[in-house]
């Protein structure tokens, strides 16, 4: 099984972290759910006390979060999960969707890997495999902010958390992304509500088609961060939390 933190009481949230990041990614918002839910930030396969697991998927990541839920005798939760974290989040609501009261994607995308993504995500496993995890954490992470988030404190830390993952750990991450399938067909079936929130200056995850999937959901809350890139949740760490807190108060338990 792998780690995880659980803080505060009352209906359940699972926060799931993305690609180079782990569970801590998720403190400011946890510091402040946990007056009001119990709280789980898991630490996804290869990351930090998790044991990296090879021929990983989306799918079989979420097996492992389901483990978390059946140790604690949760038998039903809100998941959000930021970018891999809410690949994650949609393999989960595929396979144990009658645990699930509310979904989130933040910076994230029910879309596949379109084929120029499959060739950067190669390029990558390739970079990690010659110059090692620290080199490729350490390029990988600055970009993901906007040009306008000037705490390059903050950026340091978000590297040495994300230099918590193993070379085996990344590359099987990478491999996984690339792997999964669409989702969209199912993003239309989701009778419970789902956040998007989505980032104004995202280049990864596109805010076209951020809105474009929100628009597909029966019952879609969608914040839209202005001040944004990829990392919404600590470039405009209020207005993420808010959105959340919000999102989890209006949903029936």
């Amino acid at each position: 099984m792998i780690s995880y933190n659980k803080n505060g009481e009352g209906n359940a949230i699972v926060l799931l972290h993305g690609f180079c990041e782990n569970s801590t990614c998720f403190n400011k918002q946890v510091f402040f759910l946990q007056q009001y839910f119990c709280v789980i930030t898991p630490d996804l396969p290869g990351v930090r006390n998790s044991e990296y697991v090879s021929n990983s998927s989306m799918e079989r990541m979420a097996d492992e979060v389901f483990l978390i839920l059946k140790k604690e005798k949760i038998t039903s939760c809100a998941m959000l999960g930021h970018s891999m974290g809410g690949y994650v989040t949609l393999a989960f609501a595929k396979k144990y969707s009658h645990f699930l009261k509310g979904i989130g994607l933040i910076h994230s995308t029910a879309f596949p890997d379109s084929d120029e993504r499959m060739v950067k995500r190669d390029q990558a496993i390739r970079v990690i495999e010659e110059k090692g995890a620290d080199f490729y954490v350490e390029n990988f992470i600055p970009p993901l902010f906007s040009t306008s988030f000037q705490d390059k404190r903050c950026i340091d830390e978000m590297i040495l958390e994300g230099k918590h993952t193993t070379s085996e750990g990344l590359i099987e991450a990478i491999k996984a992304m690339k792997s999964r399938p669409e989702s969209i067909s199912f993003l239309k079936q989701i009778d419970f509500p789902v956040l998007f929130i989505i980032g104004k200056n995202d280049t990864i995850i596109p805010e076209k088609d951020m809105f474009y999937q929100s628009s597909l959901c029966k019952q879609a809350d969608v914040t839209y961060l202005q001040n944004s890139a990829h990392m919404g949740f600590i470039e405009e760490e209020k207005e993420c939390t808010k959105a959340i807190y919000n999102f989890i108060s209006t949903i029936r338990f």
